[in-house]
């Protein structure tokens, strides 16, 4: 069974609370990326997550951009342990109703991050070993791929 290890992505970006929201959207584009860890202001501990889709929401609500990245993060943020099942992640994606979870080692230390763009890759990949064994086409929908279908919609 594969595991959200086998999938986070280690290239995390990381900004500390202060940080302007047009500071860490420049960040995200010339990363591209689609969120941003945000930490206390020693840079010490993760307390939020900035994603696109809070700066979007706000910008459109008239906020400024010249806020700070503590200001509109999301908060509190959910993490998973690197060996979690891949299932049970994109289960509490739905479930929290979030398209990023911070990914922490066994000491609480945040390793990495997984998305829903990772999470397609892994059902792309288990489409593909899935029509690979079977003679004909599959019949039935994967009902995990139409879980996380409704993390997109």
């Amino acid at each position: 069974m594969s595991s959200v290890g086998d999938y986070m992505n280690t290239r995390m970006v990381i900004r500390d609370s202060n940080a302007t929201v047009v500071e860490v959207a420049k960040t995200m584009t010339d990363s591209n990326i689609s969120s941003v860890a945000i930490t206390d202001e020693k840079g010490k501990n993760v307390i939020g997550i900035l994603t696109e889709r809070d700066i979007v929401k706000n910008t459109a609500k008239g906020v400024s951009g010249r806020i700070t990245a503590g200001s509109l993060m999301s908060t509190p943020v959910v993490s998973v342990k690197s060996d979690m099942p891949i299932e049970d992640a994109a289960r509490l994606m739905l479930n929290q109703k979030v398209r990023h979870l911070l990914v922490e080692d066994a000491h609480k230390r945040v390793i990495g991050i997984i998305t829903t763009t990772d999470l397609a890759r892994y059902l792309k990949k288990r489409s593909s070993l899935a029509a690979g064994a079977s003679a004909g086409p599959v019949e039935s929908p994967d009902p995990l791929i139409s879980e996380v279908w409704e993390l997109f919609f």
